[in-house]
């Protein structure tokens, strides 16, 4: 029943951490909304309360959308239905499943050569055509240098080494693969010579004529795959790419983070290896609507119990200070023995839970 608490990178989160939660603390549903918010272990919370964090507010939409989590949450689990079945699953490219030993950027070195002109046609990360080719659209001459770094990136692509085997068991478990990247088209034939066949589907924006996060480039990924968009799990390493711009188009999603430097938020939904980021799939386990909520009251215990005890504190303080003389001693012994209760959070525990399910019946009861 201890109490997780974040490990903050700076002051500056940590205070935009604080803001927040005092806030949604305060709200109708305070309860429920911080129980999501410090363990926001579904990928949509963890989008929800990251931007709350990085923003250090919380606007009504963001509020509303975290209680529609909670709501979602309570009501699967009170009703038997867990997740969708994941059917397939979708990987990022470079930076999950592959990685690029000698950055030399051949296409950002001509953007920058013809910026103005470079504005006025498409980016090659959404349209089919070559670096010699791209120069002829930018203006610029045949580009040399260019192509001579091209041919030095492509030769140090490599997988990372937890890449054929994590594919491998995924599509032993009957779940098809993509790959879904936004790349230009030069880094696609290396890609396809690594990983072979072990893709089902290739989904690059050069192709699909989008890039993530955009909701075109998932809606085109989902209809390649033949499923429907909660039956998607996409795994990446960029934040807003493939984690926000997955859960927009109503997909599922594990943040792949290898360095292990991610916020507290986004540990929640944070992978170190790709192994870790697709677990085997086995048959769903439900918990009671009972079980979850005493399992986020226990998560969330020491956070709730200071709260009560500070409150109460406040009201035997109150009553000692109005107290008349005859009734003095015994109002200064209540203070203390409560005092005494200030490290025995389990002394909360039984009001919380009926606490919070008396709230939540009485939502219920209003449906």
């Amino acid at each position: 029943m201890s109490d997780t608490h974040p490990s903050f990178r700076n002051p500056a989160e940590e205070a935009a951490y604080d803001a927040v939660l005092t806030d949604l603390a305060d709200r109708t549903r305070g309860n429920e909304a911080v129980m999501v918010f410090r363990a926001p272990t579904d990928p949509e919370a963890a989008v929800i309360a990251d931007t709350m964090v990085r923003t250090g507010s919380v606007s009504e939409d963001l509020y509303a959308r975290l209680l529609t989590v909670a709501d979602r949450r309570y009501a699967a689990f009170r009703d038997g239905v867990g997740q969708p079945i994941t059917r397939a699953i979708a990987f990022d490219a470079f930076g999950t499943l592959v990685h690029i030993g000698r950055k030399r950027h051949p296409f950002e070195r001509l953007i920058r050569q013809a910026r103005d002109r470079a504005k006025m046609i498409p980016s090659p990360m959404v349209q089919p055509i070559g670096l010699a080719d791209y120069a002829v659209a930018l203006g610029l001459p045949r580009p040399d240098a260019e192509l001579a770094a091209l041919d030095e990136e492509l030769a140090t692509i490599a997988l990372y080494p937890d890449t054929l085997d994590t594919l491998r068991r995924v599509r032993d478990q009957g779940m098809r693969v993509a790959v879904a990247s936004n790349l230009a088209m030069p880094y696609a034939a290396p890609l396809k010579a690594l990983l072979g066949d072990l893709i089902d589907v290739w989904h690059f924006s050069f192709d699909a004529g989008a890039i993530k996060p955009e909701r075109a480039f998932y809606a085109g990924l989902t209809a390649k795959l033949g499923c429907e968009s909660e039956e998607l799990l996409m795994v990446g390493d960029t934040w807003r790419d493939d984690i926000v711009g997955a859960i927009d188009a109503g997909s599922r999603a594990k943040w792949l983070d290898r360095d292990g430097r991610a916020s507290y938020v986004r540990r929640f939904i944070a992978a170190s290896g790709l192994a870790d980021a697709c677990p085997d799939r086995g048959p769903a386990t439900h918990k009671t609507e009972m079980e979850l909520v005493i399992e986020s009251i226990d998560t969330n215990l020491n956070y709730f119990h200071n709260q009560r005890w500070a409150n109460e504190m406040g009201r035997l303080r109150q009553a000692f200070e109005r107290a008349p003389d005859a009734e003095k001693a015994a109002a200064k012994q209540a203070v203390e023995d409560h005092y005494g209760t200030r490290a025995q959070p389990e002394n909360s525990r039984a009001a919380l839970i009926q606490s919070t399910f008396e709230q939540i019946g009485a939502r219920h009861a209003t449906d």
